[in-house]
């Protein structure tokens, strides 16, 4: 078993909080030979998968090998996200596979269960296997893991290597020195003989800001400069649930933000990470934002030499305990992972009339026989597990060389193995919290208000959400989401 204990001091209360992560609890390696599977004694086993039709049909592609195994039929039905928490009750299914920003909302729906006690000795799971951030965050709440994983992807940087090497340049340590390479690339006289045709559209940067996608966007830009090593919480006050997204650390990642869109196309605000890509792809930018789209379709006609790298991080943190902003020590990274951006969990639903079987199933759809093919048919997950470093290809865009996708798949693994993170809201009213912040960034975009002016009427709009939806509830929610105990 591997444990690491760290302490953290409460910016609120004064105290030291000693928190133990219990990463892989089977010490075993895992295997490589495939794990019999219990044959369900019951009826069979329905499976519900919401809001994810690639992901439905690659696991349909395999009803049939698990029916032989088991002897046990499986039934697979689809929903959208609003019919699957829109209901009355749980599920009528006894396993599900969701978006992961919907963990909270189905558990504090009664929804869904705690894994079992014995979850981490699954051998099919193989729980060491998978990234840390996934064990001890995105899977739990209030410290009882709930999910198995299928993936979530994290915002990417795509850079133009050729163009780094040309310029003598190194990728971004932070925002600002992204905004300067941005800057110096997108200007076709620096690039001489690797410059575009001047009847080619360029630019020093591409960012997904379409509705939907410019409030994770300000997220994840923000993440380093408002995710404090004393503090659990970055969205709200954990004990007064007011809202912390008007503090100077975001108001900075929004003006940011707003002065590299300015270095792209005014069409990035129609942009989603597909399209950000494409472009990319296409020869059309120095740098993007966004992450592997791991489709069949064709590569594009002119691949451009590609490297990946996580998001730029920051040296500084804003303290809003304090009110200041201070320089992060010496052994931090300056790197903040911002999870449930995307990406697929499964569990096991309080309907279930076979629990451990549709564990099982949720073990044998994740795990490393089959895992790979469930998880890369989803345009919403990315690889999972240490296992799969070795085999990154069914995540990455077509066309893209071996040396580029293990680039990758060593950035994702970083991102998923720190200690630092920031969650996307993942309490109930999740949709609203993040619409209310991605209308504020394209307001801001469109030039209709400033930075501080948005972000203080989001913050009034994230406020009203939880009154409406009960403070007491949202802040037992919102603890439980940060891995306090209820």
């Amino acid at each position: 078993m591997t444990c690491t204990q760290f302490t953290i001091r409460c910016c609120l209360c004064g105290s030291t909080l000693f928190a133990l992560i219990i990463l892989g609890c089977a010490a075993e390696k895992p295997s490589e030979e495939p794990v019999a599977i219990a044959a369900n004694s019951g009826s069979g086993l329905r499976l519900l998968v919401v809001d994810d039709p690639q992901m439905a049909t690659a696991i349909e592609a395999l009803r049939a090998e698990w029916e032989a195994r088991t002897g046990s039929e499986l039934t697979i039905t689809q929903a959208a996200v609003s019919e699957a928490i829109g209901g009355q009750g749980p599920p009528t299914a006894d396993a599900i596979v969701y978006p992961s920003r919907l963990l909270g909302t189905l558990i504090e729906s009664q929804s869904i269960t705690s894994l079992p006690a014995d979850y981490a000795t699954n051998r099919e799971l193989a729980w060491s296997d998978t990234f840390e951030l996934l064990q001890i965050a995105e899977t739990t709440w209030a410290r009882e893991p709930h999910a198995v994983p299928f993936g979530s992807p994290v915002l990417t940087l795509y850079a133009r290597s050729d163009l780094l090497e040309a310029a003598r340049k190194e990728l971004p340590r932070d925002w600002h020195a992204y905004h300067e390479l941005a800057a110096l690339l997108g200007r076709r006289e620096n690039l001489h003989a690797e410059a575009p045709p001047a009847s080619s559209p360029w630019q020093g940067s591409l960012q997904p800001l379409a509705e939907g996608w410019a409030g994770r966007v300000l997220l994840a830009r923000a993440a380093p400069y408002v995710k404090h090593r004393d503090h659990f919480s970055a969205l709200f006050d954990i004990e007064t649930m007011e809202p912390l997204i008007a503090g100077e650390g975001f108001v900075r990642a929004l003006e940011e933000l707003v002065a590299d869109y300015k270095l792209g196309t005014p069409d990035q605000i129609e942009m989603d990470p597909a399209a950000v890509r494409e472009a990319f792809l296409a020869g059309q930018s120095a740098l993007a934002i966004a992450w592997p789209a791991h489709t069949d379709e064709p590569a594009p006609p002119s691949h451009v030499a590609t490297v990946f790298a996580e998001l730029p991080g920051a040296d500084v943190v804003f303290n809003f305990a304090d009110r200041s902003w201070e320089r992060r020590q010496d052994q931090e990274s300056p790197h903040v992972t911002t999870l449930g951006l995307g990406g697929r969990l499964g569990s096991v639903t309080a309907k279930a009339s076979h629990p451990q079987q549709a564990l099982q199933l949720l073990a044998w759809l994740s795990g490393r026989e089959w895992g790979v093919r469930v998880s890369s048919a989803s345009r919403a997950t990315t690889l999972y597990r240490r296992s799969q470093m070795r085999t990154p290809l069914p995540w990455v865009d077509a066309g893209t060389d071996a040396t580029a996708a293990a680039a990758y798949a060593s950035s994702v693994q970083a991102a998923l193995s720190r200690q630092q993170y920031l969650t996307v809201p993942r309490i109930p009213g999740e949709a609203e919290y993040m619409t209310a912040l991605d209308d504020a960034t394209r307001q801001v975009l469109r030039q209709e208000k400033t930075p501080t002016e948005a972000l203080a009427e989001a913050a009034v709009t994230w406020r009203e959400i939880t009154d409406r939806l009960g403070r007491d509830r949202q802040k037992a929610a919102y603890r439980a989401s940060l891995e306090f105990e209820r």
